[in-house]
């Protein structure tokens, strides 16, 4: 089979566009596709590329997870990107812990978290980041799930913790540090420590060539007008206590990330797993109970 390229170097990027790219890909290699793409028409190598990283996968939502949101109070939160949409399980007065999501995720990702919480007394709020779930949306972005967060945040009031995962913990570290005033303390499920770091390690999955790599964060960093540099562990240093989980062997976001961020905080405490790599922490009785234990008050 021939594949006629070079015409569609010069296409719009629209959704017939990217369903060609993603095509010819598929045909042959996504490595030596980008490395064709960069080769003779690179404006349209960083279009797609930029893409890419602003689009999150979709999941479909399983049925538990589905009986679990009918059981909460739905809270609507309004963005100027359009509606955030949450749920409340447990008493409106009652302290607050928010659950955040990373990348590709849900809020009803964090489930196992939100009986042992209520029956301590506590309520529970979770959220569907832009561009995730129920909340919908074309794209996402690290500023997008920031100002989710604040955007929650500022709907509720103070709330005593945030437990975050992956992405979503990285963000919560930063609004800890922000607004230290609306956050008690927060427990950190394997955080990504930089931003320029994660990009660059999903580029080498990728096969991207490190040209491309610079010229794609370029774009969107000038897209939002913030540079990737204000993203790091280092910056997102509060005030609060502070537990980070961790797996000695997480693929997807290296164990020294964590320790980044230990360092970084003055009250942080390590709580270490091995074995459970970078989501099966979510379901895990023994880390549920850490977190608990943490923001309940005793030590893990």
């Amino acid at each position: 089979m021939e594949l006629n390229l070079r015409p569609a170097f010069f296409w719009p990027i629209n959704s017939t566009t990217v369903r060609s790219f993603k095509l010819a890909a598929k045909l042959i290699g996504r490595r030596a596709w980008f490395r064709l793409l960069w080769r003779f028409s690179p404006q349209r190598a960083i279009d797609y590329g930029a893409r890419q990283l602003l689009t999150p996968p979709a999941h479909r939502f399983p049925d538990a997870e589905m009986r679990l949101m009918e059981e909460a109070s739905l809270i609507p939160v309004p963005m100027v990107t359009g509606r955030l949409i949450g749920w409340r399980w447990g008493r409106r007065h009652d302290p607050v812990v928010v659950l955040v999501h990373g990348w590709g995720g849900r809020g009803t990702q964090l489930q196992g978290f939100i009986a042992p919480f209520l029956a301590q007394g506590f309520s529970v709020v979770a959220y569907d980041a832009p561009g995730h779930g129920m909340t919908g949306g074309a794209e996402s972005s690290l500023p997008h799930f920031l100002r989710a967060l604040e955007a929650m945040l500022d709907h509720l009031g103070p709330v005593h913790a945030l437990i975050g995962h992956s992405m979503g913990a990285a963000v919560a570290a930063m609004v800890m540090s922000r607004r230290p005033d609306k956050v008690g303390c927060g427990v950190l499920i394997a955080p990504p420590a930089s931003l320029t770091e994660s990009t660059h390690r999903i580029a080498n999955v990728l096969g991207w060539q490190k040209a491309l790599t610079a010229a794609v964060q370029r774009r969107i960093e000038y897209r939002f007008g913030t540079a990737w540099s204000e993203f790091e562990a280092e910056r997102s240093a509060g005030s609060q206590q502070l537990l980070v989980i961790h797996d000695r062997k997480d693929r997807e976001v290296p164990f020294t990330d964590g320790m980044r961020h230990v360092h970084a905080w003055p009250r942080a405490r390590l709580f270490e797993t091995s074995g459970l790599g970078h989501s099966r922490l979510l379901a895990d009785p023994t880390v549920i109970d850490a977190a608990v234990d943490f923001i309940v008050g005793g030590r893990p």
